[in-house]
């Protein structure tokens, strides 16, 4: 049964991101046919890259590191949650991005931005890491603009049939181990 990484990217003490992950994950854990695993950044608590040799070496010492790479080598597919900080995505994800390579490579990966903008331009750097990761990316990606509007009286986020169909497509992709590459 493939394993599907939800990467949380918000590492705000205040944050919406947990909220718009936690959407994400009951919609991943609906399913039957993959297993999921979250991948908080907040809880993970990389410290900036501090390897003594670059990830490409494979040369792993630190026991985070070596820690955040068996988690992501076991992933199949990664569904990224992350806000748009100034036109692009936190500085968080870059770190924990950067810290590997092989692990990353060849295997799918979708992204579910928020923010207050309906385009998001943070999809599009995240785009250009992840393709220089060798990951492939999923058809289409999820802009959820001004989630703080779809909260119910419980802090609950409560997507409209829209967003969900678009979730359920990503996560549709993302459960097919071993797909072709789809250009994007």
């Amino acid at each position: 049964m493939p394993n599907l990484m939800v990467i949380v990217a918000s590492t705000r003490q205040a944050r919406i991101g947990s909220t718009v992950a936690d959407w994400v994950i009951a919609a991943a854990n609906e399913r039957t046919d993959l297993t999921v695993d979250v991948a908080d950044l907040q809880e993970i608590g990389l410290p900036f890259f501090d390897e003594a040799h670059p990830p490409m070496m494979g040369k792993y010492e630190l026991p985070h590191t070596l820690a955040w790479a068996e988690r992501v080598a076991a992933a199949d597919a990664f569904l990224f949650v992350s806000p748009e900080y100034n036109g692009s995505y936190p500085g968080v994800l870059k770190n924990a991005l950067d810290y590997l390579l092989a692990e990353w490579q060849g295997k799918r990966a979708g992204i579910v931005g928020y923010g207050a903008y309906p385009e998001s331009r943070m999809i599009g750097q995240l785009d250009f890491v992840l393709g220089n990761l060798g990951l492939t990316r999923t058809t289409s990606d999820l802009q959820v603009q001004n989630p703080w509007a779809l909260l119910d009286a419980d802090g609950k986020l409560v997507a409209p049939a829209e967003l969900n169909d678009a979730l359920a497509a990503i996560i549709d992709e993302l459960a097919v181990v071993n797909a072709e590459p789809v250009a994007v």
